[in-house]
């Protein structure tokens, strides 16, 4: 690891290990699923878990925040009559206590995938899915489907227990990442604003109090850093616009060698050409991405002395087949629904891309993502702890397995053609709920195109430039200039 010096983390959305890698040729039978037979259980029926050919799959957006997973992973509803309730907080009628988590004595079955889909579905659409709709959940990818994701977690190495710091959505997750701690907060809104007191030291702040170079990457199209939206977005503003770079910028920084410490790659996640993944996305554009990503770090001068680390913030709803782990209490904090954020969440591809890591490296130890933030702080000296989980965290070093730099790494690797693919949200049956069914729910933004976390995102933002949420406009594109405009208002503001 002493001989990294540009540490880049693309970050993807919403994907368990199961779904993406499963199938990898290389892992043995207790890691993947490829010699499994698994069915999954739901009131009308089963569901198998086997290779699909839909790139949307799994239709609809599955269940991802706390409540939901605790049913994926144990299960069952806690109590019985929360299967007919909302899986989200921002909405009546939610869940009651305590929120199907486990009871003393339970053991996760890691089989209640399909019966949480099938009832978020019946929630979201109001109406029974057929057993043609109940088979998304079971539909995985395979290296034929998913090539890119496979063919460079055969080429470095692929952590195969690499899990989520929390069973829940993605904001706790990404800030357990970039933190250590979401500081209790347990949903991805529970707390509306996390841009306007999550006031915790971060991996952006350790780089930036020792003075070494870092960037955030976006997509223009994106508008504002996701990360800026959940980490203090109202002290830091001075942090962000000064490190805040369009896209373009990290495959030129890659072509001259000039990359950063630390490069942090988001891809779209709300407007313009969606490429993160998350379902039901077509997942070609995150594998695009993901190509052009690599063929960029390859290609760069400095190659010798950069790692990429490819991940994914938490499962998304999606099937895995390996119960989380027992997980250290970060710190102090009263943890939102009872949670003592004792136990890690769902399974997420991971992997690590260096000259120094041999092909067909598997790691198959217990990793979470606070591996990051305790590599970085021993490789660039940057202090100690934040909390007790990134003190506990592994290294990253048995990625690093080599003592010099491979002389037969994958050259390039092909981008899948994106001609006629889809690249908005809305793709097919299903991906929201109908405006009428979210309005009659009491959602606060009545639109089909916008997922759970960009409706976050966006009252977040609202809060941020101080800015009533019902002021969010409720016609999509017209939002879109309205983030805009309020975007270059937070950038033009006096730093507070």
């Amino acid at each position: 690891m002493e001989q990294i010096d540009h540490w880049i983390v693309v970050m993807f959305e919403n994907r368990s290990f199961d779904n993406l890698l499963g199938h990898l040729p290389h892992l043995n039978d207790e890691d993947g699923i490829r010699n499994q037979t698994i069915e999954l259980a739901y009131p009308e029926g089963t569901v198998t878990v086997k290779p699909g050919t839909d790139f949307n799959a799994p239709i609809p957006d599955p269940g991802e925040a706390f409540g939901s997973i605790n049913v994926q992973i144990y299960g069952k509803y806690n109590p019985p009559t929360n299967e007919d309730k909302a899986p989200y907080s921002q909405f009546m009628n939610y869940f009651e206590a305590p929120y199907n988590a486990p009871e003393e004595g339970d053991e996760p079955t890691m089989r209640g995938a399909a019966l949480d889909f099938y009832n978020t579905f019946k929630w979201e659409k109001g109406r029974t899915p057929t057993p043609e709709e109940m088979q998304s959940i079971g539909d995985v990818f395979t290296p034929e489907t998913a090539p890119i994701i496979n063919t460079l977690a055969q080429e470095y190495s692929v952590f195969t227990h690499w899990h989520c710091e929390v069973p829940t959505c993605t904001t706790p997750n990404r800030n357990f990442f970039f933190c250590g701690t979401n500081g209790g907060r347990i949903d991805n809104q529970f707390v509306v604003n996390y841009g306007w007191d999550f006031e915790h030291p971060s991996v952006f702040s350790l780089f930036e109090d020792k003075g070494l170079p870092w960037s955030v990457y976006i997509d223009p199209a994106q508008k504002i850093s996701m990360a800026s939206l959940s980490l203090g977005g109202a002290k830091h503003k001075k942090m962000w616009k000064s490190h805040t770079k369009p896209m373009a910028n990290f495959f030129e920084d890659c072509a001259t060698g000039e990359l950063p410490a630390f490069s942090w790659v988001e891809p779209c996640m709300l407007f313009g050409e969606l490429n993160d993944y998350h379902p039901p996305t077509d997942i070609r554009t995150g594998e695009h991405l993901l190509a052009e990503i690599y063929n960029a770090v390859r290609n760069s001068p400095a190659w010798e002395k950069t790692a990429l680390l490819v991940l994914f913030d938490e499962g998304g709803g999606c099937f895995d087949h390996v119960a989380p782990p027992a997980a250290p209490i970060p710190d102090d904090s009263k943890g939102d629904q009872g949670f003592k954020f004792d136990r890690f969440g769902i399974r997420v591809p991971a992997m690590v891309i260096s000259p120094y890591t041999a092909k067909g490296t598997v790691i198959r130890d217990t990793f979470h993502h606070t591996a990051f933030l305790k590599t970085m702080r021993e490789r660039f000296d940057l202090g100690p702890a934040l909390t007790k989980r990134d003190e506990a965290a592994p290294l990253l070093s048995p990625a690093f397995n080599l003592e010099a730099p491979r002389s037969d790494a994958l050259d390039r690797i092909e981008p899948p053609s994106l001609d006629g693919v889809d690249k908005t949200r809305g793709v097919a049956f299903g991906d929201n709920p109908d405006a009428a069914l979210w309005k009659a729910k009491g959602r606060d933004l009545v639109n089909d195109k916008i997922s759970h976390l960009g409706a976050v995102v966006v009252q977040n933002l609202a809060h941020l430039v101080g800015k009533p949420v019902e002021d969010i406009p409720h016609d999509f594109d017209t939002m879109k200039d309205w983030v805009q405009t309020n975007v270059d208002e937070l950038h033009a503001s006096p730093t507070s």
